[in-house]
């Protein structure tokens, strides 16, 4: 499996997006903002929190599926374990793209076999992974303190997957590389009562950190020149983990991406808590 590296953004940053662009085209967010964002959890719910619900269907599924990766359309990709029947529920990893990223990215073939290492522990630990496409270039559409209508495209996706497949609604998980982790980060929290596990790989913002959520694997790179470590993930991880959050942080020596050893890691970290 490659390692999974951001490359440069098209196009200028929208108005509304009040942050730094960095010269390869990753949105940074100043520290003051994190200080501000990441440490308090008693922002208007009126606000971010009601524009970033996202909706589990409740419903059961419509549609029959194949097994292997079946396309949703325009909203996203979605893998299923060979060993998938309707009559058993299995848990759902969703995953979010880099910035000019796409859903594919998610499942490179490599030394893990046809599909790559994400899929491989889908396979092994039977859990159905939902790689959803940004309806832009990238996540967080709406700024730092906004989630924008993403959630919209995201909930697009969910209901197109639980329409498909049995889906354990108690063992969801959400998850992401640099902008879609930032947007996963953001959106676990923010969702913490539906998703009991959020994986991050370089997150650089939060949009907020509202009371209570499940548990969260972290990693980053200590030379990350992109999103720099100092200015992200050092000061929202410690600032969660103050207010009480449960954060399984990797700092590795590397820079802006997600190496096979830390997407390892993470998916045996998840495996455990799909048991």
């Amino acid at each position: 499996m490659r390692s999974i590296t951001s490359r440069r953004a098209k196009g200028p940053p929208a108005a509304a997006q009040k942050c730094v662009r960095h010269p390869n085209g990753m949105r940074f967010f100043p520290a003051a903002i994190f200080s501000v964002l990441a440490i308090t959890g008693n922002l208007s719910a009126s606000g971010a929190t009601a524009a970033g619900r996202l909706t589990i269907p409740t419903e059961s599924p419509t549609e029959s599926t194949a097994t292997g990766l079946v396309k949703l359309g325009r909203t996203g990709l979605l893998y299923v374990p060979p060993s998938y029947r309707a009559n058993e529920p299995l848990p759902l990893l969703v995953l979010l793209h880099r910035a000019t990223g796409t859903r594919a990215e998610w499942f490179r073939t490599g030394s893990n076999g046809p599909h790559g290492l994400y899929a491989a522990h889908a396979d092994e630990s039977r859990f159905i992974i939902l790689a959803a496409e940004a309806p832009g270039e990238t996540w967080g559409s709406g700024g730092p303190k906004s989630f924008g209508t993403d959630h919209v495209a995201i909930n697009r996706a969910l209901a197109a997957a639980f329409a498909r497949c049995a889906t354990d609604r108690h063992r969801l998980a959400i998850g992401g590389f640099s902008d879609g982790a930032s947007h996963a980060l953001s959106l676990g929290l923010a969702n913490g009562d539906l998703f009991s596990s959020i994986i991050a790989f370089s997150p650089g913002y939060i949009v907020r950190a509202p009371a209570g959520a499940g548990r969260c694997y972290s990693s980053h790179g200590g030379a990350d020149p992109v999103l720099p470590i100092a200015s992200t993930s050092r000061i929202f991880v410690a600032s969660l983990r103050k207010n009480g959050y449960n954060i399984d942080f990797r700092e590795f020596g590397g820079g802006h991406n997600v190496s096979p050893a830390i997407a390892e890691q993470a998916m045996t970290w998840l495996s455990g808590r799909f048991r």
